[in-house]
């Protein structure tokens, strides 16, 4: 045996050595990639590309974009490789518009992998591609007008006053209130009611199901943290991402959309919220459209863009599955990033005495010209109010970066650069919200920097929480009406 492992021992030195070159050849030609193409890219490291920091876990990965956007100063866009994966990194505003607007058509996926069939929760809104993306966005549109608005802001204001009796009772026994956990508490209580029709009684009862599945997205298991790890470093793995589920949390939401929609059917209960303007598109096919073009512009042009992408798009059926998806996304979507911004405008307000005190001389006003109530045109008038959410929005957007999969062969107007489909574009959000020339100071909180005067003088695409062109945040209006 001896002798057979001696006699063996070269060759498998030698085989070794090749398979360690052989991907060391692949992983130095994936590196190539942009310099192949004429666009200048900052050094990649081995393996880790040029988002170490983010692969080890020692900056966030929109710290990481915001030092390459640096890097690429003067540049309008600049090729960067998440890990092993080439990325088109865009910097200038006008050819941010360009991809995300004017040239849409050349850009309008997000490159998720779905499988309506085998993970029923990826077919929502914001992973859903090609034309099943482009119908369901048409007949969702409707759901989010500022009418639609209007009508559950009463749902909104008994939440409030209830979160109100909260925060009385603990500031007469004393008790420390964790800002950022009183607001997961109030923003689950309004999706309850908004979306699922339902009091959950969340601002009392830290414990029940729904709160707890809501903490699942600010704190995932370990199959949740693998997807993340698949879908930012391992893309061309994407399809094994249906694979790993977090099955309780699909059990958890399926049962309770498809139980309280037969509940309803079955006692001809109808409400003003979400899931009855799905059971109506499931009934109808399609919702009556009430946009108002002063309120609801950025509606408009989403569908306007949407529909007009191919003359012809195939219906989309409201299903069982695509309603539970859509919940789900109101769920993930409304729970992670509305509870953070109000807990980080909260912060800003705190440490920033005199915008909260000019913010609630404002309140105070608004609400006495309307006889002490706060009413849907009151919040209209608050514009010191909207002021002070766009500084929140534009310190702590809720995504860091946007992105977006070229799905029809491009070149960049004025160069030689060639995109294949296929190639990953990266719009660094966070990045642009801190470019000292768009922003003076970024990191001071000034609300001024949203007044009419100033919003004229910037380029509209420095500021994206929301995103721009018809694949922007159809719950927009959630902010801000």
């Amino acid at each position: 045996m001896g002798l057979l492992f001696e006699s063996l021992w070269p060759d498998v030195v030698v085989a070794t050595a090749t398979v360690v070159l052989m991907i060391y050849w692949k992983l130095t030609t994936l590196y190539s990639y942009w310099s192949s193409k004429g666009v200048l890219n900052p050094m990649p490291h081995f393996f880790y590309g040029n988002t170490k920091e983010f692969m080890l876990k020692q900056t966030t990965q929109a710290e990481v974009y915001k030092k390459l956007y640096n890097d690429l100063e003067g540049h309008p866009f600049g090729g960067v490789y998440q890990g092993i994966y080439p990325y088109l990194m865009l910097r200038d505003p006008e050819t941010i518009k360009l991809f995300m607007t004017k040239d849409f058509s050349h850009f309008t996926d997000k490159g998720f992998a779905t499988d309506e069939k085998k993970a029923p929760l990826s077919a929502n809104l914001a992973l859903l591609s090609g034309k099943r993306w482009r119908s369901l966005r048409v007949k969702l549109t409707p759901t989010f007008t500022s009418g639609k608005m209007k009508m559950m802001l009463l749902m909104v204001a008994e939440c409030a006053e209830r979160l109100k009796e909260s925060l009385k009772n603990a500031s007469k026994n004393g008790e420390i209130i964790e800002v950022k956990q009183i607001a997961g508490q109030y923003t689950m209580e309004v999706i309850g009611s908004c979306v699922f029709g339902i009091q959950i009684n969340s601002i009392n009862n830290d414990e029940s199901e729904f709160v707890n599945f809501g903490k699942r997205f600010l704190t995932p298991p370990l199959s949740g943290k693998l997807r993340g790890f698949i879908r930012n470093f391992l893309p061309f793995l994407g399809h094994f991402l249906i694979f790993i589920r977090d099955k309780k949390l699909e059990e958890f939401i399926g049962n309770m959309v498809i139980n309280m929609v037969r509940y309803r059917e079955e006692n001809n209960i109808e409400r003003e919220d979400f899931l009855q303007m799905l059971m109506e598109l499931k009934k109808k096919g399609k919702l009556e459209s009430e946009i108002s073009i002063t309120e609801d512009a950025h509606l408009l042009s989403g569908e306007m863009n949407a529909t007009s992408i191919e003359d012809k798009i195939p219906d989309i059926e409201m299903t069982d599955n695509l309603m539970v998806a859509q919940c789900y996304l109101f769920l993930i979507a409304g729970f992670e990033t509305s509870s953070g911004t109000m807990s980080f405008c909260l912060y800003e307000l705190a440490i920033n005495q005199n915008v909260q005190s000019r913010l609630t001389l404002e309140v105070d006003q608004v609400v006495e010209e309307h006889g002490g109530n706060i009413t849907y045109e009151a919040i209209q008038k608050m514009k010191y109010m909207d002021q002070v959410i766009d500084e929140t929005l534009r310190k702590h957007p809720p995504v860091g970066n946007i992105d977006r999969m070229c799905t029809k062969a491009y070149t960049i107007p004025g160069t030689k650069v060639h995109l294949e489909k296929g190639t990953k574009v990266k719009i660094p959000v966070y990045a642009l919200h801190y470019d000292p020339k768009y922003y003076p100071d970024p990191h001071k909180f000034d609300p001024e920097r949203f007044n009419e005067e100033n919003k004229r003088k910037r380029h509209t695409y420095t500021y994206l929480p929301f995103g721009e062109g018809p694949r922007m945040c159809i719950g927009k209006n959630i902010y801000f009406k």
